[in-house]
């Protein structure tokens, strides 16, 4: 039986795999709230497809990354900059496994985009570019980000 999920329901958003517990916080200390996650399939396995929708505020700033997967992205509300445009309601963009794009910067109404990612695990794993050459990311955990974050700043 198919499952609906109604954005004004409680539990809406904040929702995320158990074992990605953590990102409601991380996604909140990044400014890129309210958010949700869903598995398509089990939300244990992170071979499955998974859609984030997120929100980020007015002017807010997502730096450029990649992510292990291919990526869908589409805009839902307000607008996001990206290179020399602006996208809006309807607009997508698509990237490769490890194709690095942005930074994006939310437009002045702020933007809600959902992603669709062809991997849980690609969701969560992002590739920051520095000047010591790429350094993987794991936000899933609060532990996972503190080690990574503890590499990028040793680079």
């Amino acid at each position: 039986m198919p499952r609906f999920f109604r954005k004004t329901d409680e539990g809406y958003w904040d929702r995320f795999p158990d074992h990605l517990k953590d990102m409601s916080q991380i996604l909140a200390d990044s400014k890129l709230t309210p958010a949700t996650m869903h598995v398509m399939g089990d939300p244990s396995d992170e071979s499955a497809p998974t859609a984030l929708i997120f929100t980020t505020p007015p002017g807010g700033v997502i730096p450029r990354h990649a992510h292990k997967c291919e990526r869908f992205e589409v805009i839902l509300e307000g607008s996001l900059h990206v290179d020399d445009m602006v996208l809006g309601p309807g607009d997508v963009m698509v990237a490769r496994s490890g194709e690095a794009y942005g930074p994006h910067v939310a437009g002045p109404d702020g933007c809600v985009t959902l992603e669709i990612f062809s991997t849980l695990a690609g969701a969560h794993h992002q590739t920051f570019e520095t000047p010591k050459g790429p350094i993987d990311i794991e936000f899933g955990t609060l532990e996972a980000l503190a080690e990574s974050s503890a590499r990028v700043a040793a680079a």
